[in-house]
């Protein structure tokens, strides 16, 4: 099986993939449904689309959190150096691309958090490079999702169709592409769209949240059934609409009586709100959007159980295990898109930024890495945003610091400096 065979995927099959994907829904059991047609959220076995999943509060939360975060951190270009020497940070245009402005229109942190929103939103986010005839990147445009396809041809490689808005489709090969993907499948060219992935999550939380509407939405008036002798079907129906009617014109009157015929009786389907737990559902879905995009659900304003200590250690968990790995895989793609696999020059965020907390911790901290001679006052100034200062480029250590085998001879040099030292004269009495 040659080269070509083994990337070739019959369209076939990546059409049933795409329909599959698209279909994502989650089923009930018919007796469910058609009492959620009565209490008013008939549409609970729909698939969940995009759009309908950031209707969500916390989806939207998380989308925009994380886009925001990462698009927030500043980028540096660096130059690898030999073995033993620390990379140097080099003045190069791309880094004006990545933190002031991507083109003439745009600026840079705005792609960046489009790019990002669309890498946790729909999977996939995309941004071209356009490049001089050195090849050196000149501007950033985004591609958007929903008019970009991936594919790999016959040899292997990896090309992006772009369908533009008066439906002519260009072919930008993948080195022009920066391609940043929630999850990839193994094949390298589709990805997980976390929607559909986790549909079943979204849709409990979103049915949750419909559920809330047929308790508090229509004036607030919860579905009821209407009990009583009546002489056929016809009449039960337009007792009903009757009711309904009057329900509806006293609750815009704002009159709380409601006359109810001599014989019959308004009982409320189903349970008060506290009774059918809204909120530790609402509080559930909370926590399942959290697990999708690995975040603390303090960060989605989830602080039911939020304290100081556990609210700190999850400010340590979103640094550590999911801004760190994102920005190193943005890092990464923006590196060998940019400047190749050859090159010597690298892209790196600076995750500093996300350690800004309590003043008097940085600055105690900054005090004592001068203090031990691991960076010039100069070098803490920057990292403060202070300018630099004559004189304060060189390291500092503190006197009494020396290393452990000469703390002996020292002791021995000031009992000898000691001893040879002259005594002063005793005082006597006349």
């Amino acid at each position: 099986m040659g080269l070509k065979n083994l990337f070739r995927r019959a369209p076939a099959t990546r059409a049933a993939e795409a329909e599959a994907e698209l279909r994502a829904a989650v089923q009930f059991d018919p007796g469910f449904e058609g009492l959620l047609r009565i209490i008013g959220a008939e549409g609970a076995s729909e698939h969940v689309s995009f759009n309908e999943a950031i209707s969500l509060p916390p989806v939207f939360a998380a989308i925009n959190f994380l886009s925001s975060s990462l698009a927030a951190l500043p980028v540096a270009v660096y130059r690898r150096r030999g073995p033993g020497e620390p990379d140097e940070r080099v003045d190069h245009p791309v880094a004006a691309l990545l933190n002031v402005a991507a083109n003439d229109t745009t600026p840079a942190i705005e792609l960046r958090q489009v790019a990002h929103a669309e890498q946790f939103g729909p999977g996939r986010g995309y941004i071209y490079i356009e490049r001089d005839r050195t090849g050196l990147p000149i501007n950033l445009f985004p591609l958007e999702y929903d008019r970009t396809a991936v594919r790999r041809d016959g040899r292997g490689r990896v090309f992006f169709d772009y369908t533009r808005a008066d439906g002519r489709v260009v072919t930008y090969p993948a080195a022009d592409v920066i391609d940043l993907a929630f999850s990839r499948r193994a094949d390298l060219i589709s990805s997980r769209n976390p929607v559909l992935t986790c549909a079943g999550a979204i849709r409990q939380g979103l049915n949750a949240s419909r559920y809330a509407l047929t308790v508090f939405g229509k004036n607030g008036i919860p579905p009821y059934v209407l009990e009583g002798a009546m002489p056929s079907g016809d009449a039960a129906r337009r007792a009903s609409d009757d009711v309904a009617k009057v329900a509806r014109r006293q609750a815009e009157e704002g009159k709380p009586i409601l006359p109810i015929p001599a014989g019959f009786k308004l009982t409320r389907l189903g349970d008060d709100p506290e009774k059918m737990q809204l909120t530790p559902v609402q509080i559930f879905t909370v926590q399942q959007v959290a697990r999708i995009y690995n975040l603390p659900p303090v960060f989605l304003q989830e602080l039911s159980t939020g304290t100081f200590a556990n609210t700190e250690q999850q400010d340590l968990h979103l640094v550590k295990h999911t801004l760190s790995k994102r920005a190193r895989q943005s890092d990464a793609e923006l590196s060998l898109k940019l400047f190749g696999r050859d090159s010597d020059l690298y892209v790196r965020s600076d995750l500093d930024e996300l350690a800004k907390g309590v003043f008097k911790d940085r600055i105690e901290a900054l005090a004592r890495a001068v203090q031990t001679g691991q960076l010039t006052p100069n070098e803490a100034r920057e990292m403060s945003g202070r300018e630099a200062l004559d004189g304060g480029g060189q390291l500092f250590m503190q006197s009494a610091t020396i290393p452990i085998t000469l703390i002996e001879d020292k002791i021995r040099a000031e009992i000898a400096r000691g001893v040879s030292s002259p005594q002063p004269p005793e005082d006597t009495e006349e």
